[in-house]
């Protein structure tokens, strides 16, 4: 059996969910919004950006006073999360989801 570090898969995995409160976060333009648009507590939300951001060692967010504003690597990320999220949502309706 191939172990998954073998193949380039390691236990810091991201989740749709991180990805969503990625979105989420810039989308609302702050945590709180953020957590009202995803029915989720502001800490959870802040949670799952600590956690995406330990997965891929960068920061998403900058701070700007008590605003989080998106890094040069977290706007890329936002694009790319969206495309992942909206391919996410197709294949669930194509699967009858």
């Amino acid at each position: 059996m191939v172990s998954p570090t073998a193949v380039g898969i390691t236990e810091n995995k991201v989740t749709l969910e991180q990805w969503r409160a990625l979105l989420a976060v810039i989308d609302a333009g702050g945590y709180a919004k953020a957590a009202e648009l995803l029915n989720k507590s502001q800490s959870a939300v802040s949670y799952a950006i600590s956690q995406l951001e330990t997965a891929l060692s960068v920061k998403v967010f900058q701070l700007q006073g008590r605003k989080a504003v998106a890094s040069p690597a977290g706007e890329l990320l936002y694009r790319r999360a969206k495309q992942l999220l909206e391919q996410a949502e197709r294949l669930e309706k194509s699967a009858g989801g």
